[in-house]
C-alpha cells in the first residue's frame, strides 16, 4: 500500500450567515443555487441570498416552533419545506417557500423530530423522533389532507 506525501485541501468559506440567535441545527440549499433556507432552536426559519451572505425578509415562524426548531427538508420540486420541531410537540409543519406560511401540520410524535426526508414524488415525508418512532406522512392532494402512518 502505498501513502501520499500531500496534504487534503482545506476550504474556506465563502459566506457567513448570522442572525439566528441560538444554535443553527440544519440547512437546505434551494433550487437555482442562489439561496439556502436554516432553522435554528430560536424557533426561526430563514432564508438567505448566498451573493449578498444577508437574510432575505423577516424570520419565518408560526407560533408553534417556540421551543425550536431542529430539523428541516425540501420537497424535491423546491416548492415546500417541512420544518421538524424542537420539543415535545413532535409537530412537522410544511411550508409553502413561496409565501413562507406554513400549510399543513403533521402530528404523531411525542418528542423531538430530529430528522425529515422526502421521496422523490414529493407525495410523502418521513421524520423520525426521539420518542422512537418513523413516521411517513402522506401528504398528497395538494396538502389538503395529511395522513401519517406509523413504523417502528
Amino acid at each position: 500500500m502505498s501513502s501520499s506525501t500531500s496534504e487534503t485541501p482545506v476550504i474556506t468559506p465563502h459566506q457567513t450567515m448570522r442572525g439566528h440567535t441560538h444554535w443553527v441545527t440544519d440547512v437546505v440549499h434551494l433550487p437555482g443555487g442562489r439561496h439556502i433556507m436554516t432553522c435554528s432552536l430560536d424557533g426561526s426559519l430563514r432564508l438567505w441570498d448566498l451573493e449578498r451572505g444577508a437574510q432575505i425578509g423577516d424570520d419565518w415562524r408560526d407560533g408553534y416552533h417556540d421551543d425550536g426548531v431542529w430539523s428541516m427538508a425540501l420537497s424535491p420540486n423546491g416548492k415546500t419545506v417541512a420544518s421538524g420541531s424542537g420539543s415535545m410537540n413532535g409537530t412537522v409543519r410544511l411550508w409553502n417557500v413561496k409565501k413562507r406560511k406554513v400549510i399543513a401540520r403533521c402530528t404523531g410524535h411525542t418528542d423531538v423530530v430530529y430528522a425529515l426526508c422526502w421521496n422523490g414524488y414529493g407525495d410523502r415525508v418521513a421524520s423520525i423522533s426521539w420518542d422512537g418512532t418513523a413516521r411517513v406522512h402522506l401528504t398528497h392532494q395538494n396538502l389538503q389532507r395529511v395522513e401519517t402512518k406509523t413504523a417502528l
